[in-house]
């Protein structure tokens, strides 16, 4: 691959058959028109082509907002490529896209080595949910969990679904005597950033918070949300964590666990109205080429308020002159079009796919940050 923000071709990972129809589901389940899938398309000579790759976490919240952007803006394409945010961050590094997106926010390492090209920017574009998603036939959702119950499950601590630590939480459930399968991304992940920072709350979790871990020997790996839930959903006695979309528009719908809010004292269901309870009481959030490390909205003490929510992010370079002559005065104008409008009207489409449309303040922060990118010393949006 050439160093120029050009259409990235990948091979490799889940079948993109797989892949395609699992997204086709989740576009009809939010009653999106003109939705498309980027890639399955050439676009005409007059097109503008811009590439992001990442998270695919909000993958369907941002296929949503591509396609109304490209409706309203024909000669306009987003590329968005769902490869991981580990994968958007190294690719944005490269120059190879105009943006990465991911749900971790960037480590002291990685804005470092962002800094060689230009300062590298960060602007929340949704708010999300992870659940613990299970496969136990005859068991509906709601199965009740905690942080330390699910911190030893998936550290391997409890190896079965019948072990008493599980029961003592479901009082009246019949739990099979199967060996638990653990299910996880094998790929690097924001998903995974945050469910391990939800397990580290508990003082037994031993595996640290990342985007990759190490999972016991016998759990599974899948990339990309789609990987995971594909396997959970078919493989019975399973248990593995996804974004909350990613449960609601299987078909069956996945069946998951409620997670404590210990600072209440009650099991939470996640949804949009639980998820949003959770960034509800958010403030004095960092510059957007600030730190943003310290950013968590795991395991919120607001009554109701789900424990396994995050930000996702869209990082974009401050100088998109950085690119060379990859980049032009009017590609950066389509550009930062494009992410004013992810902020704004793109919100509308977050409701309908169970993601957070983001909050007046979080929405001021990210204009802000827009604001700040440049070509050649000119500013962009004002």
């Amino acid at each position: 691959m050439q160093s120029t923000p050009a259409a990235i071709v990948r091979k490799g990972g889940i079948s993109r058959t797989v892949f395609v129809v699992s997204l086709i589901v989740v576009a009809v389940a939010a009653g999106l028109s003109g939705y498309f899938i980027p890639g399955l398309f050439k676009s005409s000579g007059s097109t503008t082509t811009l590439n992001g790759a990442g998270s695919t976490f909000v993958y369907p919240l941002i296929l949503a907002i591509n396609s109304n952007y490209s409706n309203i803006n024909s000669n306009i394409h987003i590329n968005y490529q769902a490869v991981g945010s580990g994968t958007g961050i190294n690719d944005l590094e490269g120059k190879l896209v105009d943006f990465g997106a991911s749900d971790a926010p960037l480590t002291a390492g990685q804005t470092s080595t962002l800094n060689s090209v230009s300062t590298p920017l960060t602007i929340p574009d949704t708010v999300g949910a992870v659940v613990v998603a299970y496969n136990l036939p005859g068991i509906k959702k709601g199965l009740y969990l905690n942080a330390n119950v699910t911190a030893e499950i998936f550290q391997g601590n409890i190896t079965n679904w019948s072990d008493g630590r599980i029961a003592a939480l479901n009082s009246g459930v019949t739990l099979p005597p199967n060996p638990i399968t653990i299910v996880h991304r094998s790929d690097s992940s924001g998903t995974t950033f945050v469910f391990s920072g939800y397990c580290a709350s508990s003082p037994i979790w031993k595996l640290g918070q990342s985007k990759t871990i190490t999972w016991p020997g016998s759990a599974v790996g899948a990339n990309g949300n789609p990987g995971v839930a594909a396997v959970i959903q078919g493989t019975p006695y399973t248990v593995g964590y996804v974004e909350l979309d990613y449960a609601l528009s299987a078909s069956p719908p996945m069946t998951y666990a409620f997670i404590l809010n210990a600072a209440q004292g009650t099991y939470i269901e996640p949804t949009l109205s639980s998820s949003a309870l959770a960034v509800s009481s958010v403030s004095n959030l960092p510059a957007g080429n600030g730190n943003w490390t310290s950013v968590s909205l795991l395991n919120s003490s607001v009554p109701g308020a789900y424990p396994i929510v995050t930000f996702s992010y869209i990082m974009v370079y401050e100088k998109l002159d950085a690119y060379g002559s990859a980049m032009t005065l009017a590609r950066a104008q389509d550009l930062v079009n494009y992410l004013w409008f992810v902020v704004h009207d793109g919100q509308n489409q977050a409701t309908p796919l169970s993601y957070v449309a983001l909050p007046s303040n979080v929405v001021a922060n990210a204009e802000a940050t827009i604001r700040l990118i440049t070509y050649n010393g000119q500013t962009l949006h004002s």
